[in-house]
């Protein structure tokens, strides 16, 4: 039962336990609902030089910033190999941003920390302030975000 719901390299929750609670929350009076959108940036360029299981810490190491942040009421899934998203009960917009920048102190004290596995993370937000907005428009509009910021650190990269 616990692999059915949790990612195995991380611990977290997965993709299928994320959208049963997407849908769960969606129906429920947990309103204002924050959704952070992450990714985890350069996974692909890591694997490529370093190896999968360096990207593999990576992940890891993106899991633990990502879950220092949080209280035990937010929910925490990796969704793809290098896409991580929250959600956020009764959570508005401010709130959800001074997360947001909460998870960008943590990056910075781990990078800090940690130097030879530095992990940059690209970060949507978005919140669905009442049930007459759908949580998968929500979802969409915070990955629409984050994936802004990441053509913006793409573009820090290369220059």
């Amino acid at each position: 039962k616990y692999l059915s719901m949790h990612d195995q390299l991380t611990g977290l929750y997965n993709r299928p336990f994320f959208v049963k609670e997407m849908n769960r929350l969606n129906k429920s009076r947990e309103y204002p609902i924050t959704v952070i959108s992450t990714d985890l940036d350069q996974l692909k360029e890591v694997n490529d030089t370093r190896g999968h299981s360096t990207g593999d810490e990576l992940i890891k190491a993106c899991a633990e910033v990502l879950s220092a942040v949080l209280r035990s009421s937010d929910i925490l899934a990796r969704v793809g190999g290098d896409e991580f998203v929250i959600l956020l009960p009764r959570t508005d917009q401010e709130a959800g941003e001074r997360i947001a920048e909460r998870i960008r102190s943590q990056l910075d004290a781990y990078n800090h920390d940690n130097p030879h596995l530095p992990v940059s993370l690209s970060l949507g937000v978005a919140t669905a302030t009442s049930a007459d907005l759908d949580l998968e428009a929500i979802y969409k509009k915070a990955d629409k975000l984050m994936l802004k910021e990441k053509m913006e650190h793409r573009q820090d990269y290369e220059a």
